[in-house]
């Protein structure tokens, strides 16, 4: 048997060159190259290895290892889930670091593949620098904090475990049901180990990525359910848009006329424009999909986790009390979800079966004019929103009214004074979707923004609309349009994202100038973590430690004026293009700007509080307090109540 000697850390970069993945025909490498912030626990193994014969891996350079993690998670969704950049950090707070991004790639079932180092595997020289000691376990590190929020985790404390760690660490990478974020731990010493490697290990792997279909058994029951149903919804998620069965869903709603939501994951599978599309379902849904789930008997969810926002906490989902759900899904955890009629199976595959049954049978759902009615009354809604202005007392004709309006006027009158700005969130969306190219990439995760997004954003465009709202991760934004942008560098990509979200993490905007990878990041600064402001408020609770507020000296609280952050300068000092905004003109005047731009840009866009769109018939489960002294937080707890009693239990 032919052996090839080298370290792990080159065993590791050898191996990762000959990764290809295998999908409808198409072969492609599966690892483009590594992100990595070089540190005493791998700069001298892995690191070596990596300046020494990187392959075809090019190596990037971070700023923060969460950041550098997050745009990795994002080249992965934008080629869905069929390419990767790998991550490496040193050991204690640089592994750490990368926690949350492992989080976020898990709950996504987006493939992230992480090699952060561990101390040494000989334990001679403990402690080593940064190392994590526990005494009641020398075996455990600050790499065990990788281990509940990773789809599959290793420590190669020996060179021949290699092997089994990377086959393993692709099996999980690269399938559909069980996808996510896979560690594997590199004690530093193992790194610059040197072992007999059989030369069979470093073979070109290609993996195959199967459509399964579901069984006979799954799809028989699923068309009986569909033919018993007289009302049916299919909900589409990223599932859907990782299977590339776009067409095949809209061709299945066409022939048997049914409504389709799409869920932040999955939307830009299929077009916005579509004609039985009825936009996004639940707490952050649209006002039609929302009503229309009050009448639907069935629910048939592809590609979707059923997250609470989804199933508006299985209260907007559940208004008939005889509805019934059928989930398709390659993974047999997410279809048993809700009690429901499991069909495991690949998306494309799997509905296109169902189809031919349903077709014998000549099946067609009840929905008359409903879908094309309801359809209207949200686009008028949906065009008010957008087109609301201040107008310097109000927001004049439409049906738009900003978010709890008993406690707006204060203080937008606040933010006027103290920072200028003029610009309503929802109509800053509108603008930006009329001036950005059809085909470019949008880029959010948390706050407000998505509820907007959702609402408010329509694309044709296959792809580009990339949201992170599986962990609604805050400062997944900029470095998100990074991996965009690397992924698609034909496409113009834009971050929006809110001014605390800037603040929690930009250090990737001097990875994108260093690759020449234009990004524009409009910064939506209402001054406030504005969307828990809302929630706070809302709910009774009076305004604490959201908005960004100096401390007033006579209240002893943070509700004097407002801390105004020049994020335009902030840009600037990075080396990007600034522009600041603070009415709709100059917001639109920026971003005509902003196109003509090589590099990269920031937009500091001024926006109002309390403007961002507000719920359509839609409801969130929180722990409001059941005991309370005030009146406002015993009335929020009675709605919550109230809600309990109508929704599902499981």
């Amino acid at each position: 048997m032919a052996k090839i000697r080298m370290t792990v850390g080159q065993a590791i970069v050898k191996f990762l060159n000959q990764q290809y993945v295998e999908f409808d025909g198409k072969e492609e490498p599966f690892v483009d190259g590594m992100f990595t912030i070089f540190g005493h626990g791998m700069v001298v193994g892995l690191g070596e290895a990596l300046a020494h014969d990187p392959g075809h891996l090019r190596v990037y350079q971070g700023r923060n290892e969460q950041g550098m993690a997050h745009a990795a998670i994002s080249y992965a969704k934008q080629h869905n889930r069929r390419r990767i950049i790998a991550c490496t950090s040193s050991i204690g707070p640089g592994a750490c670091n990368m926690v949350t991004a492992a989080l976020t790639a898990t709950i996504n079932n987006i493939p992230l593949l992480l090699f952060p180092s561990d101390s040494f595997a000989t334990r001679q020289p403990d402690p080593v620098l940064q190392q994590l000691e526990c005494p009641e376990s020398l075996t455990t590190t600050a790499s065990d904090c990788f281990k509940p929020v990773a789809r599959y985790w290793d420590r190669v404390a020996r060179p021949e475990q290699l092997m089994s760690a990377m086959v393993n660490a692709m099996r999980v990478l690269t399938n559909p049901a069980d996808c996510g974020t896979a560690v594997i731990s590199m004690p530093q010493d193992v790194e610059g180990e040197s072992y007999d490697f059989p030369e069979y290990f470093f073979q070109k792997r290609v993996h195959h990525i199967a459509r399964h279909v579901a069984d006979e058994y799954e799809i028989n029951a699923a068309v009986e359910m569909i033919k018993a149903a007289k009302k049916p919804m299919l909900i589409s998620g990223g599932g859907v848009r990782y299977s590339e069965a776009g067409q095949t869903v809209m061709d299945f709603c066409s022939e048997f006329n049914i409504p389709v939501s799409q869920t932040q994951a999955g939307h830009s599978a299929l077009p916005d424009s579509f004609e039985l599309n009825v936009g996004g379902v639940g707490v952050t849904g649209t006002y039609a999909a929302n009503v229309l789930c009050k009448d639907c008997d069935l629910i048939i969810g592809v590609g979707t986790r059923f997250n609470d926002f989804v199933t508006g906490s299985k209260w907007v989902l559940f208004q008939n009390p005889d509805i019934k759900v059928l989930a398709i899904n390659t993974s047999e955890y997410h279809a048993d979800k809700l009690d429901a009629t499991s069909c495991v199976g690949d998306a494309k595959v799997t509905l296109e079966a169902i189809a031919k049954e349903l077709r014998a049978a000549s099946y067609k759902s009840g929905f008359t004019t409903e879908i094309t009615d309801i359809n209207k009354v949200w686009e008028a809604e949906r065009q008010s929103v957008l087109d609301a202005q201040y107008n310097g007392e109000g927001f004049g004709e439409g049906k738009f009214v900003p978010c709890v309006p008993s406690w707006t006027e204060k203080i937008m009158t606040d933010y006027i004074r103290d920072i200028g700005g003029t610009i309503t969130e929802s109509n800053g969306v509108g603008i930006i979707r009329e001036e950005i190219d059809d085909d470019a990439i949008v880029v959010a995760a948390a706050g407000s923004l998505p509820a907007d997004l959702e609402r408010l954003w329509v694309t044709d465009a296959k792809d580009s609309y990339n949201m992170e709202y599986g962990a609604s991760c805050m400062g997944y934004e900029i470095a998100g349009a990074l991996g965009s942008k690397l992924a698609a560098p034909d496409k113009e990509v834009y971050a929006l994202v809110g001014d605390g979200s800037f603040m929690m993490l930009n250090s990737e905007i001097p990875t994108a100038i260093q690759e020449n990878a234009k990004i524009t990041v409009v910064v939506f600064d209402n001054t406030a973590f504005g969307c828990i402001n809302n929630l706070q408020m809302g709910n009774g609770v009076e305004s604490t430690a959201t908005e960004m507020r100096y401390r007033n000296e006579e209240t002893g609280k943070l509700d004097g004026a407002y801390c105004y952050t020049d994020f335009a300068k902030v840009g600037e000092g990075y080396g990007m293009k600034g522009f600041t905004a603070k009415t709709p003109e100059e917001l639109r005047a920026a971003l005509k700007a902003a196109k003509e731009e090589k590099g990269s840009v920031i937009i500091d866009a001024k926006v109002l509080p309390k403007t961002m769109a507000e719920g359509y018939n839609s409801w969130w489960h929180i722990g409001v307090a059941s005991t309370s002294d005030k009146e406002e937080v015993q009335e929020a707890r009675k709605r919550i109540d109230d809600h309990l009693a109508e929704s599902r239990v499981y």
